[in-house]
């Protein structure tokens, strides 16, 4: 019997060792359950962290883009309405020899021209055209000028001292290009405000 109770102590003894062992088993695995979806809800939470940042930053990529691609499209259209605004201008000038004030046009952009080239008999070019109106222009202006008809231009005269070292480009359209380099953003500034 002693070895009975012997036995049946050892097997009380391991029975409640074996449930002492059960209890901190499930009390590790709990732990390490906690650990385990504190540590994916950290994941979890900066994955989604760095998912937004991604998408911020794609978002602003792209925001950026957008505004590149209408800058360039409303630069075209400036540049279409301005070339029109030009084309137009060119039309226009292209009559000017028929205006009635054309010989007072004439006159001043002679003495620009004079003025530029300094004293001194000087070379006049002109359209074949504006022969005569160069030749009376020139003698009221008392500027001693050779007139040379060899352009073809919508108005005005090329003007250079003797040696032709010094050359005055005073046409219709020497002074519509200069505009046109020159006084671009004032013409924007009126076609688009600003």
């Amino acid at each position: 019997m002693a070895y009975e109770n012997l036995l049946k102590s050892v097997e009380e003894n391991a029975g409640e060792r074996e449930q002492e062992l059960r209890i901190r088993a499930r009390a590790a695995a709990r732990a390490i359950l906690e650990a385990a979806e504190a540590r994916a809800a950290d994941l979890q939470q900066t994955t989604l962290d760095e998912t937004k940042k991604a998408a911020a930053i794609e978002r602003n990529k792209l925001m950026y883009l957008v505004r590149v691609e209408e800058k360039k499209q409303l630069i075209t259209r400036k540049e279409a309405i301005f070339s029109q605004a030009v084309t137009m201008a060119e039309q226009r000038l292209s009559s000017l020899r028929t205006d009635p004030a054309y010989p007072e046009i004439f006159k001043k952009l002679a003495q620009e021209a004079a003025g530029a080239i300094g004293t001194g008999k000087c070379q006049v070019h002109v359209d074949k055209r504006d022969e005569q109106l160069s030749l009376d222009t020139l003698a009221g202006l008392n500027l001693p000028a050779v007139v040379i008809p060899d352009l073809t231009t919508a108005g005005g005269l090329v003007i250079t001292n003797p040696d032709e070292t010094v050359t005055i480009l005073n046409t219709v359209e020497s002074r519509l290009e200069r505009i046109k380099e020159h006084r671009k953003l004032e013409i924007y500034s009126i076609l688009f405000g600003g």
